[in-house]
């Protein structure tokens, strides 16, 4: 069985894409491919090389984004997975999907600007202590301007994405909802698929570090009044034709709000151990545990012992 995983960045593919496959290899042998660019002539192509055939057992996850991003787009993947017997493309509230994209945009391989880092690290400390003290489109900017343009673009997306749905529930796709995901109401997706989802095992460990919540609603408490005043116009026609409550906007008002949501988790992906702006550990450290080790070794091949 061919099966394909569609979604946007940060709407919970990777973790579907993990229920998947347990499930699937429960089955048999299924070839797993991960993120392809292309599909050409019967092969996926990836950018760091990696190559797969289209063979009749595999599990493809892709992206919906720009090209330029090293996504897909929504026509270009609808026609090129025709063939396939199960297309899903999982679905996220915007409101959620906005507030994970603020801080997974801060990961080292987006090649983030440390100035512009250290600006919404800061602005992110001060709402976690004080939430309603900043709205949270200001943590993209405080250029009036520049928020209208923000504005104006998410709208345009959201319109564009809409119309993508629309055409993927007419040719047969199964529409996920991330909400469905993780509260495990599974029994729709299952019933498409003809298979259950064992959700035995967690996200991957090589996945783990992109994880942020893996809840829903979070906008609920990092909005606050402003916000819904800002972004109620850019995201309520969506979500009328997407199956959510377009007049549910209601907050919680937290005293404050979880660093490990927020600036500790940013600041883990901006320093990542494997990035450019990983914290080293300083010169003399590394002098003093040298020199501790060849004490060891030297007092070791005496028959001593250290004290």
């Amino acid at each position: 069985m061919r099966t394909v995983l569609f979604g946007m960045p940060r709407s919970g593919t990777t973790y579907g894409f993990s229920l998947l496959s347990e499930a699937l290899k429960a089955r048999g042998e299924v070839q797993e491919v991960f993120e392809p660019n292309s599909l050409t002539q019967g092969t996926f192509r990836r950018m760091d090389g990696l190559v797969w055939p289209d063979s009749e057992s595999t599990l493809v996850k892709i992206l919906y984004s720009s090209p330029e991003m090293h996504g897909w787009s929504g026509h270009d993947a609808a026609d090129a997975f025709a063939h396939y017997d199960k297309k899903i493309f999982l679905v996220r509230d915007p409101r959620d999907r906005w507030i994970s994209g603020f801080f997974y945009r801060w990961f080292y391989v987006h090649d983030p600007d440390p100035d512009e880092f250290a600006v919404a690290h800061k602005k992110v400390r001060a709402k976690e202590g004080k939430p309603d003290s900043l709205p949270f489109y200001r943590l993209h900017s405080d250029d009036p301007r520049e928020l209208a343009e923000h504005a104006a673009q998410q709208k345009a997306k959201l319109d564009e994405l809409s119309a993508l749905l629309d055409r993927l529930r007419q040719e047969g796709w199964f529409i996920w909802h991330y909400e469905d995901l993780v509260d495990r109401r599974w029994s729709a997706v299952e019933d498409y698929l003809g298979i259950p989802l064992l959700g035995e095992s967690d996200l991957r460990k090589n996945f783990r570090h992109v994880a942020r919540s893996q809840v829903h609603s979070d906008w609920r408490r990092w909005f606050n009044d402003a916000d819904v005043e800002f972004y109620r116009p850019v995201f309520q026609d969506y979500l009328a034709a997407q199956g959510y409550d377009p007049k549910d906007w209601k907050l919680e008002y937290p005293s404050a709000l979880p660093a490990s949501q927020g600036s500790d988790y940013m600041l883990g992906l901006f320093r990542h151990p494997n990035g450019p702006h990983a914290v080293t550990v300083p010169v003399i450290q590394k002098l003093i545990a040298q020199v501790r080790t060849n004490v060891s070794l030297f007092l070791k091949d005496l028959g001593l012992k250290k004290r």
